[in-house]
């Protein structure tokens, strides 16, 4: 094995581990979970309403809407990264269906955004 062939096996080496255990830095932030579930029928208003990330994400936008337009909310998000936002209807929520609309800015730079569903009976 010649010396210019040994460099560049260590190199690749080198790189595939740089690649490995620096992987975690470059994950962007995912939605684990909300409240009230997606695609969910729920009895009567929902005291809360939330969304969970695997990672820390400072949330730019979070809205709800329903058959009467936007829905007031008591909180908004800050400027502060979260792992969990959550908040409630300023008033009781009339049956029918809602969207959550959310958009935030991962500790990785992207912006992330995503929406969820559910209704109330």
């Amino acid at each position: 094995m010649s010396l210019g062939h040994s460099i560049r096996l260590i190199g690749a080496f080198g790189i595939t581990l740089l690649l490995f255990t620096t992987s975690p830095l470059w994950a962007h932030a995912q939605q684990e979970g909300t409240y009230p579930e997606h695609a969910s029928t729920i009895e009567g208003s929902p005291g809360k309403i939330a969304v969970w990330f695997d990672h820390a994400m400072r949330l730019t936008l979070f809205e709800v809407s329903g058959p009467h337009g936007r829905v007031e909310l008591n909180s908004r998000p800050g400027r502060e990264a979260l792992t969990r936002f959550e908040t409630a209807p300023a008033g009781p929520l009339v049956p029918g269906e809602y969207t959550v609309k959310w958009r935030g800015l991962a500790e990785d730079g992207h912006v992330m955004f995503d929406e969820f569903y559910f209704t109330v009976r």
